[in-house]
């Protein structure tokens, strides 16, 4: 996945942690799916050279949560479960563009996917549940939803 620069990009400006590892960039691609990018530098790489598999975890888990805060009519979010496979290296320099999708979403909970991609290969795929914490939450719709 290449990054698309005709999305409608923003900056997710997140506080502490978020901040330390962003700028972030997020947009809405249609179709339950939504993109995440960032541009890897010295802070997000390992003592071997390459980036540190907490930002991709990080990353993940913001593009499946601002994903999950997004589809679910920007009611907040919490991470219950993540899972994470690493399939390849990212390089200092590269632009990381995850790719998350909504799988399935109920009144409570919302059932994500995610794949990182940097320098035209796959680098990490994830998957995780949202938890909604308001206590107003988004009623389900649309395809694949169930409630």
């Amino acid at each position: 996945m290449e990054y698309d620069p005709t999305l409608p990009w923003r900056d997710i400006r997140g506080e502490g942690f978020n901040a330390h590892i962003g700028p972030i960039r997020f947009a809405d691609m249609g179709d339950n799916r939504w993109c995440a990018a960032v541009e890897l530098d010295d802070r997000h790489i390992n003592s071997g050279g390459v980036c540190h598999g907490g930002m991709l975890l990080s990353l993940a888990d913001v593009a499946m949560g601002a994903a999950t805060y997004a589809a679910g009519g920007q009611h907040p979010c919490a991470t219950i479960e993540l899972d994470s496979h690493f399939v390849a290296a990212a390089k200092p320099g590269q632009r990381l563009v995850a790719v998350a999708t909504q799988l399935r979403r109920t009144r409570e909970l919302s059932f994500m996917q995610c794949e990182i991609w940097g320098g035209g290969r796959q680098v990490m795929r994830a998957s995780g549940i949202w938890k909604y914490l308001s206590s107003r939450t988004p009623a389900a719709t649309g395809e694949g939803s169930a409630t």
